[in-house]
């Protein structure tokens, strides 16, 4: 039995220092052979959470504004119903709870909107009850409640559906509509906030993105102004494009990157976290199941010009926006179809 047992005892020691062995080659091939990142790959560890639904209703075409660290204001917009409204809500983030404020002086929706300094600001946007586009201006100080005229959009530039950013107080507009049925335009603008008035003499290079775009998607990354899918015309016509203007560097102009979009789209709500910019669901979908709304969600990297999918929307829809509070983004409403159809669903993802 002794003789046994130190053959057993061998045989144990060899399996360890073997095990071990492979356990380090295993460990130093990982180590010196990372698998690279493709192009477009999927990360599956975003979530969705529904939240308390929009107080006005089934509603689409609005705008959003992240307000401060605990607020969101939600910006006019279309009812299923039809109707256009005045109405601007706050939501309370911690509390989950919606307060109305003071209404505009119009009815509005597509309006292009940013908050700077606790205030928000509405430029331009389509109103009434033709959605024609609209060069007026207004702020909103939520000390006082109350509306304020500003400088009206220069002329020729009024408009709704404008990518918006926001860089050293100044409030970036580039492309859009010039009205329902209207055309797609190449306009960019930019408001001083702080100088309370329009930028007008932008060099040449700057004043418009290559090609004319509505219902697209972007924002300000650092010193980049990114404007991305969109129309050209008809639905139909959907773009996968990334154009991307250097606000520090004027001079040289928009450019075409390379990332392009993997699904081209208009109408769908973006947002930027950190380097990245977040895009959901969109409209244009030619897929008769569908209802002409697209679900995905897709995420650009504008650090290495790359996309990756996320997982799809809870509810597909177009004409919503999108704000980034935290490291998590808020998408009130949407169309959950083609037309008047919407929804009051409140959703939040965090990446």
């Amino acid at each position: 039995m002794t003789g046994l047992s130190a053959i057993i005892s061998w045989a144990c020691r060899l399996a360890i220092v073997f095990t071990s062995i492979c356990i380090i080659t295993t460990s130093t091939c990982y180590a010196h052979s990372p698998s690279p990142l493709p192009v477009n790959t999927r990360e599956t560890h975003a979530s969705w959470k529904p939240l308390v639904d929009y107080p006005a209703g089934p509603i689409h075409e609005h705008a959003c504004v992240t307000l401060s660290a605990t607020q969101i204001a939600v910006i006019g917009g279309v009812l299923q119903t039809g109707a256009v409204l005045s109405s601007i809500y706050i939501y309370d983030i911690p509390r989950n709870t919606w307060t109305k404020v003071a209404s505009l002086p119009v009815t509005i929706n597509h309006a292009n909107a940013a908050a700077v300094s606790g205030k928000i600001y509405v430029l331009g946007g389509m109103t009434g009850s033709s959605w024609a586009g609209t060069p007026k201006c207004w702020v909103y100080d939520p000390i006082t409640d109350k509306w304020t005229s500003i400088p009206s959009m220069p002329a020729g530039e009024a408009r709704g559906s404008a990518v918006v950013g926001l860089y050293n107080n100044t409030i970036w507009l580039a492309s859009g509509k010039t009205g329902s049925g209207g055309t797609s335009v190449t306009t960019v603008s930019a408001y001083d906030t702080v100088a309370g008035q329009w930028l007008t003499s932008l060099p040449e290079q700057a004043r418009n993105i290559p090609e004319g775009r509505d219902h697209g998607g972007g924002g300000i990354v650092g010193t980049k102004f990114y404007q991305m899918g969109g129309s050209l015309g008809p639905i139909s016509n959907r773009k996968d494009t990334v154009f991307v203007l250097d606000l520090d560097d004027l001079k040289s102009g928009w450019m075409t990157r390379g990332g392009r979009m993997p699904t081209p789209r208009r109408g769908f709500a973006s947002a930027v976290v950190g380097t990245k910019v977040y895009t959901f669901g969109g409209e244009g979908n030619p897929d008769p199941a569908s209802n002409g709304v697209f679900k995905e969600v897709e995420v650009y990297d504008t650090e290495s010009d790359t996309w990756a999918s996320l997982p799809a929307m809870r509810i597909p829809r177009h004409g919503s926006c999108a704000v980034a509070v935290n490291g998590s983004v808020y998408i009130p409403g949407g169309g959950t179809a083609s037309g008047t159809p919407a929804t009051a669903a409140f959703d939040s993802f965090t990446p």
